[in-house]
């Protein structure tokens, strides 16, 4: 985050999973022990993990792994978006 505050909001971090993938369950468990002081919580959804950070401090690098098992095979796997965005969206 570089934006003008010190920090911000809680943020959502909303993971569309790929084609044929799902999310390792075992790694969302831990997923919040990684930084438990800035994750509030891990929800898994049908094709996304959404993970609620409680803020993001001003020009602080910040780095999450989700590991995935691939259950079916995709030709032409496109890419997954990751949107990042303000839970109280002000």
């Amino acid at each position: 985050y570089d934006g003008l505050q010190e920090r911000t909001n809680m943020v959502i971090v909303d993971i569309k999973l790929l084609s044929g993938f799902t999310a390792d369950t075992s790694t969302l468990r831990t997923f919040s022990a990684t930084d438990s002081s800035l994750v509030e919580r891990v929800d898994s959804k049908d094709d996304h993990v959404i993970v609620y950070l409680k803020e993001i401090p001003q020009n602080i690098p910040m780095n999450y792994q989700l590991q995935m098992k691939q259950v079916l095979q995709v030709k032409n796997l496109k890419p997954a978006v990751v949107k990042v965005y303000d839970y109280y969206q002000t």
